[in-house]
């Protein structure tokens, strides 16, 4: 066979070529970074977990080995650590390239500071890195049209009870669908009272239930909200609807008198002494509590006692915190190519996300995943996965993004409206009191006092 001769100018127009392409991660849009092959490293930070430890590693391990010009260097902090040294990060030009805005200041925080990435452009380009999320879960963090964090899990918001008191009192299980407008506050109390036991000893008490949930997302079950509407969607507090909205009221005035008026739920002192022999619910102590989504985590993990999920009672209005955490890339990454590589991997719903959620027990947002899911909770709670499918579809149609995430510099908001209700809850004001308390301290954090 003869061999074709290659004139000299088209060899070095091909080296050529091949130098140009090299060098892949500086650009900025979505060319997916894998024309060349310089080594090029980015930065993944992740909050410290012991149960995911395992998992954060063996993502590292398994992305390098598919993409090897990319090096990924995982960064760890604590949950608290996050607002404190994202903004140095910023200052010392040291941010990771993909982290999740709702760790430590939450989304609204990083999205004020500008330091969140527009994903719309690699979205357009690689639709199929979406395909099988949830929509609703999608525009979480769409932002006039533009996305700035793709989900990575959801956590809705549940009553979960300890099945084992229940059979104990012969009571029926409460329902998982959250149409059902018989599952009403006052039966819900109803059924508390018979799942109260006082014997008279402090450590022996048990309490029909207790809240796992901010003050401010409580008034949401009755239709309340100390804030407007576009106080979510700018992202900072206008007008504060404390005292304008009368179902703020009514939501809390409930809440006290569950307390010392139907004795089902313990005061914020009581709570605070049981709670240190653990969680009041996985001890044992609660039959019911109304909690996020990463019960579904904690409960599989460390309680001895049966228990279920159920729909949060109904009352008109009725709205409940969803929790969806995202993952993002830093907005001024020198490698924003490898890093959206990178957050294609983390939701893969073939890849690391099917591992994350076969071994977090955290609900995933691809439909595939979630149906293996209530396969997996199915067993664990001893419901059908028809059940909790019903109970987590219930809590995203009620459901609303928590406000958390959505105004910015939340934390110091959250706390002072905690402060101010523990005060009712141990008896010391009344409700009207706290709401006065509450309006008048927020117009003072607007105002800067």
């Amino acid at each position: 066979m003869r061999k074709k001769i290659v004139p000299a100018c088209l060899v070095l127009f091909l080296l050529l070529a091949a130098l140009t392409g090299c060098g892949g991660g500086s650009g900025t849009g979505a060319e997916g970074g894998q024309g060349g092959q310089e080594q090029v490293e980015i930065t993944w930070l992740v909050v410290s977990n012991p149960y995911k430890q395992a998992w954060y590693e063996n993502t590292v391990k398994t992305f390098e080995a598919e993409h090897p010009h990319i090096k990924v260097k995982l960064m760890t902090l604590t949950q608290t650590d996050v607002p404190q040294k994202l903004p140095t990060m910023v200052a010392s030009n040291t941010m990771p390239d993909v982290w999740s805005a709702n760790w430590g200041g939450g989304f609204a925080t990083w999205k004020g500071m500008d330091l969140l990435m527009d994903l719309t452009p690699y979205i357009e380009k690689d639709p199929q890195a979406v395909e099988g999320i949830d929509p609703r879960l999608l525009d979480v963090y769409k932002i006039e049209g533009k996305i700035y964090g793709v989900p990575m899990l959801h956590y809705g918001f549940f009553l979960f009870y300890n099945k084992d008191l229940f059979d104990k009192e012969g009571i029926p299980y409460p329902t998982t669908d959250w149409d059902d407008q018989s599952w009403t506050w006052d039966r819900f109390v109803e059924v508390a009272k018979q799942l109260t036991k006082d014997t008279g000893k402090s450590s022996d008490k048990q309490f029909g239930f207790y809240y796992d949930l901010h003050n401010h997302t409580r008034v949401w079950q009755w239709g309340g909200d100390f804030f407007k509407e576009e106080d979510y969607v700018k992202g900072e507090v206008s007008e504060p609807a404390v005292l304008t909205n009368p179902r703020n009221l009514e939501a809390l005035q409930f809440n006290a008198d569950m307390i010392f008026e139907h004795k089902i739920s313990p005061s914020q002192g009581e709570l605070d002494a049981v709670s240190q022999l653990g969680d009041p619910f996985m001890t044992g102590k609660v039959a019911m509590v109304l909690k996020g989504g990463w019960g579904f985590q904690n409960f599989t993990q460390g309680v001895k006692f049966r228990w279920g999920v159920a729909a949060v009672p109904y009352a008109e209005g009725r709205q409940v915190p969803n929790y969806v955490d995202p993952w993002n890339i830093y907005k001024n990454s020198k490698h924003p190519d490898e890093a959206w590589e990178f957050v294609k991997f983390l939701i893969d719903s073939n890849g690391a996300a099917k591992e994350f959620a076969e071994n977090s027990g955290a609900t995933p947002v691809h439909s595939e995943l979630l149906d293996r899911w209530y396969e997996q909770m199915a067993k664990v709670t001893e419901m059908t996965p028809e059940q909790l499918k019903q109970v987590n579809e219930g809590s995203l149609k009620y459901g609303r993004e928590d406000a958390g995430h959505l105004i910015r510099e939340f934390s110091p908001v959250s706390n002072m409206i905690k402060q101010t209700m523990d005060g009712v809850y141990n008896g010391n004001k009344t409700v009207q009191q706290a709401l006065e308390e509450i309006d008048k301290n927020l117009r003072n954090l607007k105002s800067g006092k």
